[in-house]
């Protein structure tokens, strides 16, 4: 931009505010020099819009972020135009915002002072590891506050990105660069991309803020349609681009193709946004919220902000109560429940060590879950605040259960009722019963305390309000305890119930479904029934792709039960062959000692059918010692069954 004439500068009230500015003289380098009378420390970023340093504030002892915006001609409407903006967004206190502490010009340059935030921006918070979908919608909601907070002051952002989200230690989030992107108030929209050179070759930079004069506005990737046009736009452009960065953060990829400029321009105006993955399981409420954040026209996404922020809230606690193994979440729990002021801060700690453990099981390592679980429930005694106690103690009992000591399982999910039922936890009520008919039946071998339990729970149910995913539940393990008492037929009827809930409420290829297809499976396997097995057999493996994917313990568990099924359908030397797969697998997965039984003992039937009974007796063996860590009914009684084979004497020729 050029710099303006004197008659306009003398015209023009911004111009004229020129002369309020500190100006210091331009020095590079700056490591080390003092800008106004912050001393630069380091440089920490660069991007489309300016140079982050690190810098120190001698008057008030504190480390702020010092911000200096690229460099220009000279003085300019824009740079003072931002100056305003900075001004205005500094009278903004909210905590999901960085907070804006001085402004100032060094020589023909603008620079901002702002809040230091010890930690990630959300691409790197996303990179660092897999984040539980929970604590991904725990940022974007923060994010969202922001948002709304800066558009109920007046303020747009206009390029929201992962780069301008900031995560602090204490898991505040922040939202910075408002306004900083902003075009120019009261100037001419920017002509339609294609009208500029630099557009129609598709040079523009997808992923970093461009504002060249009479161009776009914004960071291409998260840009809205009415930004590419070149159409003045309003809050509802930051809601689009909020949309866009949490469709990336569930799918791992962009919504839209995104080559080169054109090619994302025309699908973004044309709305065709990738279907999510099947891997990235987003609950169908999550993706009707994206996409209506993400319409082509501004008048059919969410009014406000604010709308966004109560339909999040409202369906987070949806998404607690469709956990299939109980709830991770426990920022559910503290909403419904506030813990005492006295209390706050251990329950803050517990939660987030009550969480890891949830993170430790779902990938597997039941031994470290196991550890923090009991830790917290030791701790959780002590403090008042009975819901934790409950969501801890039922994570132990779950535990117990899934490493073989169902009796122990049984006291404490009672005890994990009992104090559901004093703090008033309704839903971790029906929860905890329905874990108990599982413990019960399959884990007890007490089908009718199991079905006198299943009862209880469908009265916990109704109270609740009738839940699809806790129903599920409730089906797959009422099925669990009739197929430990041979009642194959009635606990299949219960697994196609199962099936059908969870392809309603979930979709064709959710995890959830995978676990009461593979249930409904080994029932029909253990029936004797191959044929009636391989059809929900067959799905599962379609959307779990066990022999593509890295190894998960559904995936396992899959390859295991096909590996049973080929034996059961005469071909023993091909599942030999999966199952030592299968095996080999299992061995790597701590805490699942009694799954790994279950695979030997296939595989020792399978080595007895090739004629090798010294080999079948080892696997035998095997299995004996795994169940020694972790005894299963059911296992044990099906390895009763292989020795009691073995000992049989060879057919004769």
């Amino acid at each position: 931009m050029n710099e303006p004439d004197p008659q306009a500068r003398r015209a023009d009230p911004l111009l004229q505010e020129l002369s309020t500015l500190p100006v210091v003289e331009d020095s590079r380098p700056l490591t080390g020099r003092a800008i106004d009378r912050y001393v630069v420390v380091e440089e920490i970023g660069a991007g489309g819009m300016g140079v982050v340093y690190r810098a120190h504030d001698p008057d008030l002892r504190r480390v702020i972020a010092l911000k200096l915006m690229r460099p220009r001609a000279g003085v300019s409407l824009d740079a003072l135009r931002l100056e305003r903006e900075a001004r205005a967004i500094a009278r903004l206190a909210h905590p999901n915002v960085v907070a804006i502490h001085d402004v100032g010009m060094l020589g023909a340059e603008l620079f901002i002072a702002m809040e230091y935030v010890d930690g990630p921006n959300l691409r790197g918070w996303l990179e660092a590891e897999p984040r539980a979908l929970h604590a991904v919608l725990e940022v974007f909601l923060q994010a969202a506050r922001g948002l709304a907070a800066a558009h109920d002051a007046g303020l747009v952002h206009r390029d929201f990105k992962p780069d301008n989200v900031l995560i602090g230690g204490d898991g505040r989030v922040r939202v910075l660069d408002f306004g900083l992107a902003r075009a120019p108030r009261g100037e001419a929209p920017a002509p339609e991309a294609p009208a500029t050179g630099m557009a129609c070759a598709g040079r523009v930079p997808l992923d970093g803020s461009v504002t060249p004069t009479g161009q776009l506005v914004g960071t291409p990737l998260y840009m809205a349609p009415e930004q590419h046009r070149g159409q003045e736009v309003d809050a509802r452009a930051d809601q689009y681009a909020w949309g866009v960065v949490l469709y990336e953060a569930l799918a791992r990829q962009h919504p839209f193709d995104a080559g080169d400029y054109e090619t994302l321009r025309r699908e973004v105006l044309a709305g065709r946004a990738r279907p999510f993955p099947d891997s990235a399981a987003v609950p169908r409420w999550l993706e009707h919220m994206v996409r209506r954040a993400m319409a082509v026209e501004p008048d059919h996404r969410y009014p406000t902000m604010h709308d966004v922020i109560a339909e999040l809230n409202e369906d987070r606690e949806a998404l607690r109560r469709a956990a299939l193994d109980g709830s991770a979440d426990t920022e559910a729990m503290v909403a419904a429940f506030p813990p005492p002021d006295a209390a706050a801060a251990q329950v803050r700690r517990l939660r987030g060590l009550l969480e890891e453990a949830w993170a430790e099981k779902s990938r597997g390592s039941l031994a470290p879950a196991f550890r923090l679980a009991r830790r917290v429930a030791g701790e959780a005694a002590a403090i008042d605040y009975l819901p934790l106690r409950a969501a801890s103690l039922y994570l132990v009992g779950n535990l117990e259960h899934r490493t073989g000591d169902a009796a122990a399982a049984h006291a404490t999910l009672l005890a994990a009722a009992r104090a559901a039922a004093l703090a008033g936890d309704d839903w971790q009520i029906a929860n905890t019963w329905v874990f108990l008919v599982l413990v019960l039946g399959a884990g007890l071998g007490r089908t009718g305390e199991a079905e006198a339990i299943a009862a209880v729970a469908e009265v916990a149910l109704a109270r609740v309000g009738e839940n699809a995913s806790l129903r599920s539940r409730l089906d797959n393990y009422r099925a669990a305890s009739l197929a430990a008492a041979g009642r194959h037929e009635e606990a299949a009827e219960a697994l196609t119930r199962a099936v059908a809930l969870d392809e309603a409420t979930h979709g064709p290829s959710h995890w959830f479904l995978v676990s009461s297809l593979l249930n409904l499976a080994e029932v029909w396997l253990d029936a004797g029934q191959s044929m009636r097995a391989s059809a929900p057999l067959e799905r599962a493996s379609a959307i779990c792709r066990p022999d593509e994917a890295p190894p998960t313990a559904s995936r396992i568990r899959c390859l295991a039960l096909r590996g049973r099924a080929l034996a059961a359908g005469g071909d023993p030397r091909a599942a030999a062959t999966v199952l030592e797969r299968a095996v080999a697998l299992w061995e790597r997965m701590p805490g699942r000692e009694a799954a790994l039984a279950d695979a030997l003992i296939d595989l020792a039937a399978c080595r007895r059918a090739l004629g090798d009974g010294a080999g079948a007796r080892a696997l035998a063996d095997r299995a004996a010692r795994s169940l020694g860590v972790a005894p299963e009914g059911r296992v044990q009684a099906r390895l009763a069954a292989e020795r009691a084979r073995q000992l049989r004497p060879a057919p004769g020729p």
